[in-house]
């Protein structure tokens, strides 16, 4: 009985299995079939033996070339692009300024020195009347000049060390006046009580001021008389440096009335020896205003360098600068100052040697 039981279980068993197979092959077969289809209709093929997945990539289109027809709108410019620009072109503007300024300078030093621009004073032309015509302009003409070499600051330690009864030659438009430490009551504090001396003073006693262009002088006065209104007892002569000159003044406060023998404490000069007709002339005359010894001769001047190549470019371009402005800038100081039998008390040096600070006495005659 169990064996017969166990038969028909088993046939029951294999007729379930062999349906589900014919099932499942149907279904399979159905699925295929359907995905074929769809994968036609696609225009996709799917791969044999395998069930497709229906997933599309996402691919990024490329941008399509404008038509002739439509052109693209111009981008508008930003403001950095401005700036940009804007640097760009003074680049170009600076860079073409230095490669002309660098091949002027090259030619000039390349070229052979011309024989005919003479170095000694003697043997150049006297071109000081030049200052009659620029005097009105000469001020700003050099201003720029100046003060990138530094020489406002020159200037005022220079005269800082004024004193006493005081001589300014070639005192031009007044570019010193400002510097001096004046004696006038009220000015900077002058007849005011001080902690250290009582009552405060300037150390300039008198001032003399001399200058061979008047128009020069003329501006010098103005200068003055807006700085120091009301202020009559500085004397104003135009005159020649290297010929006589009046003493100091007997009495501080009036323009007249010579100290008959007297001489000067100090005798300032800033670029003066540049335009003198005969420069060596000039400081022998200072010698025989300024006081022995004790006295000084403050000069403040421009002339030939250390260098033979700066030399050369001085030299090539004397007589075109002697012409414009006046005065003959490769000059030999050191030479001139040599000359004039004046003592060397200090001096120095700037700009490759072509600007001269001196200070000089006369020194005591032996009996």
């Amino acid at each position: 009985m169990d064996a017969v039981f166990r038969k028909q279980l088993c046939a029951k068993v294999l007729r379930r299995n062999a349906l589900g197979i014919r099932v499942a092959r149907r279904w399979t077969r159905g699925f295929s079939i359907t995905c074929s289809k769809g994968a036609k209709r696609k225009g996709n093929i799917p791969t044999t033996g395998r069930v497709p997945l229906d997933y599309k990539p996402k691919l990024r289109s490329l941008p399509s070339s404008p038509s002739p027809a439509s052109s693209p709108a111009t981008p508008r410019a930003t403001s950095a692009d401005k700036h940009r620009r804007i640097g760009l072109y003074g680049a170009v503007v600076v860079g073409t300024c230095l490669i002309g300024y660098v091949s002027y300078f090259a030619i000039v030093i390349l070229r052979a020195p011309a024989s005919t621009v003479p170095i000694d004073a003697s043997a150049q032309a006297d071109v000081s009347s030049r200052y009659d015509k620029t005097a009105r302009t000469f001020d700003t003409s050099i201003d720029l000049t100046e003060l990138s070499m530094g020489m406002p600051k020159k200037r005022r330690e220079l005269v800082a060390e004024a004193h006493g009864d005081v001589l300014e030659v070639s005192i031009g438009t007044g570019r010193n006046l400002e510097y001096y430490d004046w004696n006038f009551k009220g000015y900077n504090g002058i007849g005011q009580p001080s902690r250290k001396d009582g009552i405060k003073k300037g150390k300039v006693r008198s001032f003399t001021a001399v200058d061979k262009s008047g128009e020069m002088l003329e501006i010098a006065h103005e200068k003055f008389s807006k700085m120091f209104p009301g202020i009559l007892s500085v004397r104003w002569v135009i005159g020649d440096a290297s010929e006589a000159l009046p003493p100091p003044p007997k009495n501080p406060n009036e323009r007249g009335g010579n100290l008959e023998g007297g001489k000067y404490d100090t005798i300032v000069q800033t670029m003066g020896l540049c335009s003198a007709n005969d420069p060596v002339a000039l400081l022998k005359n200072l010698a025989n205003l300024v006081k022995e010894e004790d006295g000084r001769i403050l000069l403040l001047e421009h002339g030939r360098g250390r260098w033979a190549w700066l030399n050369n470019v001085l030299d090539n371009s004397a007589k075109g600068h002697a012409e414009q402005h006046g005065c003959w800038w490769n000059r030999d100081i050191a030479e001139i100052v040599k000359k004039s039998g004046l003592e060397v008390v200090d001096g120095n040096t700037w700009h490759a040697g072509t600007t001269w600070r001196l200070e000089l006495k006369k020194p005591k005659q032996k009996k």
